[in-house]
């Protein structure tokens, strides 16, 4: 075990003198000083104005109905379970390739998490896969779109609407992306947006309810404001993990990342520091470290503001990237490798990540760890973020075949990067798909 960690600790090392390194995190890299000196005043307020402006100013990204902002986007999955009634003897059911702190929101509830196979067209929701799941006890279908991919959402919406289903869009990992000129969130009965570091629009944490439906609007708005904030503990761990990602989460430093992120650990367990991080969610068994579910913090919202406003270029930015890497696919002969959705006239997509799946993908994994952070690979087991056993969560092995399948095959690679810097990241990694 010791040489093990020792050995982690030296390719942590010897990986922190790597430049360019590409991750799934975009720092704020961008933000003025007189931006952080803003958002640094509204740590730890109660400034419920700066929430309501954001959640305006996000709702209008996605369409004409309304947004309701939380701690967490599966906080807000949690509450909209809770307010249409969801709890003991219901299935819920979810996608298998999704994240562990969704399972763990139906847990919650006392419901059970039932979980559907994938489209390998779009690596989301199928609703043929869906279709196997309904039972007399369902009462509610997740459909989610992957990486920026929409899932194939038409006949979910017919199936969920002939068999009297709430439908929720599980749009965390898509946001601004299209299906016949609609953006998702807008099929559903209603749809979750995560805005967490990882996810398309960052707030460091945070997520949303979005719907069109203005009496579920008002009640999520009196649940939510039932719910307290974050300890100003965690909001302080924030703001600190918000400068530490600005400065390391660029490619001239994000190599670093590895050593800064052990350190940290070290630093919190010795002087019992509160993490930023609401880590307790990716578990089988809630804990109760703060609470659950929690409004998101006014800082954080108002970093949310600065983001929205950014997010047509943000958005250009990563659709330019996919275009240069579907061209390097094809001169690099590994196009055939890349799911048919990206070339689908039907759909716009603003991808968070490029994904495919390749028969090599170990060894191609371990050739880009020399500039991607391919430790956070997603979907490649159908709950990810979990050292938890999957049936603990309710996941019965076989019941999503297609997704245990592919799952050790995937790739990704981040396209929140500039465009000069996703020409480097492309080239590095037409050369290492050139030789398999």
């Amino acid at each position: 075990m010791m040489m093990r960690r020792f050995k982690i600790f030296l390719e942590m090392v010897l990986r922190a003198r790597i430049s360019p390194y590409f991750g799934f995190i975009q720092g704020h890299a961008h933000l003025s000083r007189e931006d952080l000196s803003r958002i640094r005043k509204v740590v730890g307020m109660d400034a419920a104005e700066i929430v309501e402006d954001f959640e305006a100013s996000f709702s209008k990204l996605v369409g004409d109905g309304g947004a309701i902002s939380y701690a967490a986007g599966r906080m807000g999955f949690f509450d909209l379970m809770r307010c249409i009634g969801i709890g003991a003897g219901d299935e819920v059911i979810l996608l298998g390739a999704t994240c562990a702190v969704m399972p763990n929101a139906v847990l919650r509830t006392g419901a059970t998490a039932v979980f559907s196979d994938i489209d390998p067209q779009t690596f989301g929701s199928s609703v043929h896969g869906i279709a196997k799941c309904i039972t007399a006890r369902t009462k509610m279908i997740v459909a989610q779109h992957s990486f920026g991919i929409p899932c194939d959402i038409a006949p979910i919406v017919e199936l969920a609407k002939n068999a009297k289903i709430f439908l929720l869009e599980d749009c965390a990992l898509t946001l601004g992306s299209t299906v016949g000129g609609m953006p998702v969130g807008n099929f559903g009965d209603a749809a979750l947006f995560s805005t967490d570091h990882g996810k398309p629009l960052n707030t460091l944490i945070g997520g949303l309810i979005y719907t069109r439906n203005s009496e579920l609007v008002a009640k999520l708005q009196e649940s939510r404001e039932k719910c307290p904030e974050l300890p100003i503990a965690k909001q302080r761990a924030l703001w600190r993990r918000f400068l530490l990602e600005r400065y390391y989460c660029v490619p001239a430093r994000y190599a670093c990342i590895g050593l800064v992120d052990l350190l940290g650990a070290v630093m919190t367990k010795l002087f019992r520091w509160s993490e930023p991080f609401l880590s307790d969610d990716f578990s089988a068994n809630p804990g109760t470290a703060y609470p659950y579910p929690a409004k998101l913090p006014a800082f954080l919202a108002f970093l949310g503001l600065l983001e929205v406003k950014r997010w047509p270029e943000i958005a250009s930015n990563r659709k330019a990237v996919l275009v240069k890497f579907i061209d390097a696919a094809d001169d690099g002969l590994f196009a055939s490798y890349l799911p048919g959705s990206y070339r689908d006239e039907n759909i716009d997509i603003v991808p968070l990540r490029v994904a495919w799946a390749h028969p090599d993908a170990e060894i191609l994994r371990n050739s880009m760890a020399g500039f991607i952070h391919v430790a956070w690979t997603w979907f490649m087991k159908p709950i990810i973020a979990t050292i938890q056993p999957l049936d603990s969560f309710g996941y019965r092995a076989g019941s999503c075949p297609i997704s245990e399948s592919i799952g050790p095959d995937m790739l990704n690679v981040p396209c929140s990067v500039s465009v000069e810097d996703g020409d480097t990241l492309i080239k590095n990694v037409v050369v290492i798909m050139g030789r398999q």
